[in-house]
């Protein structure tokens, strides 16, 4: 028997991919999920019990499941009743069944059965399509164990259809790389897949051929092609059987370029001046057998004919046309950039900005105009109309632009020239901190215009590296600092701080602990150190008579693995008071002896 197993899964599209047909089990064989059941290629007379079977996931079933197995079948008929007859039923409630095309889905029949249903036969009749994989969901009513005979009838539509002959396959001939054409063959009886192969690059929905299509529809897809020609071949297939391969064929030659539509029209139009919606003229050696299509960007508008050669817009905006030909699939496209009326307009204005607080040195030159027609005269602030184009001495604030083209279409428009913020530095309090902890040297919004630095000096200079928004600095010892930044113009900000540092050692030990307890931050002994502490060089716990029950070396604070647990040799220590010694090493460099006494208690 050739058995092949189809996972019919993609609802929202009218078929389903998948990279093979998996094979399918050997007729009996039942499973406790749907997702795992096998397809047998001929199913009736299934002989079976509900005993040992746990309570799966049966999706949308009409009442409740306590003991669910499937069985998984291909259709050979249109039509089917399914009747299952209980016996030997452990507690009298019988069984009760569903039919699924659909792992997932709602089922296409569904028959719950009864209380104290006994050894009553439970029913179904549903519609199949032969070829077309299903699932028999058998369960006992309220979890009754029965034994069980499945019959169908007629028998044929749980056999093994035959498929029927594979026609002739439709589709183009010729094609440009990359494109997508229809390829289709007549539906197949008893197909419930099929499988398309072509040339290397050929693919289906981005999936590379050869690709198995199943469900209904499968024998028609869109296939677009790679760079290499040649055979794009077809075979029906179901969970049991399948067509030879390559049972309808068809060769497709790779064109190239040549054959894409050529496409004639400027890459820069213009709206109208009225306010009418401009046409964007295009040409194409020939429209008849080509499909047209017009998309914008965001900004853009088709008014019209966006299935023409010559659309209509009214917003400026990126247009671009696409010509495919429909009988081959080769494809062109223009981008045509729409701007606005081709009035007079600054295309380069260039500003020199005041340099410091108060002054009044801004320039504005107007390097070039496009648009209109020459030659053009310049107001500034509304003085008189002229051919100067370069202003000097400037005061900080809005000002005016009025250009004017010698056939009378005017454009007005405005700058700004700016001055910057009084210039100064805030450091912030005189401040104390603790050994170890940080800070910053630079305060994120101290400088009043971060921009304007183009020098930051520090004193003392060794605090250099630290001078940035990010950075900050751990100092070991008391200290006085001045920054100053410089601008471009030589103007500059400064001020001062004093830092003190204060070195109080923050070490902690515990005094007692408790290894069997049940909290875990009392059942181990380990020291504590504060952010002062570099790291504890040397650490060691004693007993009464001097014997070293515990030590660790080179570890960094709070680190777990350096704790004790009560314990001498692997043995726990009996209630006793214990003396602990620790080396440790600060952050400013002192190397420190420290001890103290901790007691075991249990």
């Amino acid at each position: 028997m050739k058995s092949l197993f189809l996972f019919l899964w993609l609802s929202c599209v009218s078929y389903s991919i998948s990279a093979q047909l998996v094979p399918a089990c050997a007729g009996g064989s039942t499973a406790t999920t749907c997702a795992t059941a096998c397809i047998n290629c001929n199913f009736n007379g299934y002989f079976g019990s509900t005993a040992g079977f746990p309570s799966g996931i049966v999706p949308n079933f009409c009442g409740t499941v306590e003991n669910a197995q499937w069985m998984g079948f291909i259709a050979g008929a249109g039509e089917a009743t399914f009747t299952v007859i209980p016996s030997n039923c452990a507690y009298g409630d019988g069984l009760q069944m569903a039919l699924y095309e659909d792992c997932m889905g709602t089922p296409l029949e569904c028959e719950y059965g009864e209380m104290d249903g006994g050894n009553n036969p439970v029913m179904i009749t549903a519609a199949l399509a032969p070829g077309h994989n299903y699932f028999l969901m058998i369960d006992g009513f309220a979890g009754d164990q029965c034994d069980f005979t499945v019959n169908v009838t007629p028998n044929s539509a749980v056999y093994e259809p035959p498929l029927g002959q594979v026609g002739q396959l439709i589709g183009p001939t010729e094609m440009c790389p990359g494109a997508t054409m229809s390829f289709s063959l007549p539906p197949v009886y008893g197909a419930g897949a099929y499988i398309w192969a072509g040339p290397p690059g050929a693919m289906i929905d981005t999936m590379p051929l050869p690709v198995t299509v199943a469900n209904a529809g499968g024998n028609q897809v869109n296939i677009t092609m790679g760079n290499v020609g040649g055979a794009i071949c077809v075979q029906a297939a179901n969970s049991c059987n399948q067509t030879a391969p390559c049972s309808a064929s068809l060769n497709v030659q790779i064109l190239d370029d040549s054959y894409r539509p050529a496409i004639q029209g400027d890459t820069l139009q213009h709206l109208t001046c009225s306010g009418e919606p401009a046409q964007l003229i295009v040409a194409v050696a020939t429209s008849v057998g080509f499909d047209i299509v017009w998309k914008s960007d965001s900004t853009g508008n088709i008014v019209s004919g966006a299935q023409t050669l010559k659309p209509m817009v009214d917003q400026t905006g990126l247009y671009e046309l696409v010509v495919t030909n429909n009988q081959n699939g080769c494809s062109s496209s223009l981008a045509i950039q729409v701007g606005d009326p081709d009035t007079p307009r600054i295309s380069d204005l260039q500003l020199r900005q005041v340099t410091c607080f108060g002054f009044n040195n801004g320039e504005a030159k107007i390097a070039e105009i496009t648009g209109g027609r020459t030659p053009h005269l310049i107001s500034l602030d509304g003085a008189p109309l002229g051919l100067i184009n370069f202003y000097r001495n400037l005061e900080p604030g809005v000002h005016t632009l009025e250009i004017e083209s010698s056939d009378g279409c005017i454009y007005d428009t405005s700058f700004v020239i700016t001055q910057p913020d009084d210039f100064f530095l805030e450091l912030g309090q005189d401040t104390s901190i603790h050994l170890g902890q940080k800070l910053s040297l630079w305060p994120a919004g101290g400088l009043s215009d971060p921009g304007r630095a183009e020098t930051l000096l520090i004193k003392p200079t060794e605090l250099q590296a630290a001078l940035c928004d990010t950075c900050w600095f751990s100092p070991g010892y008391s200290f006085h600092y001045t920054i100053t930044a410089i601008d471009s113009a030589g103007c500059t900000a400064t001020d001062d701080r004093t830092v003190a540092v204060s070195k109080e050692r923050y070490v902690y030990a515990p005094t007692v602990f408790k290894p069997d307890s049940e909290d875990t931050a009392n059942a181990r002994f380990k020291l504590f150190g504060g952010e002062d502490v570099e790291r504890f060089m040397e650490f060691r716990v004693v007993g009464r008579w001097g014997t070293l029950v515990h030590e660790r070396r080179d570890f960094l604070p709070d680190d777990e693995s350096s704790a004790w647990d009560g314990t001498i040799n692997g043995e726990p220590a009996t209630p006793a008071v214990f003396t602990w010694q620790a080396r440790i090493l600060f952050k400013d460099g002192l190397d420190e002896w420290k001890s103290g006494t901790v007691t075991v208690v249990r």
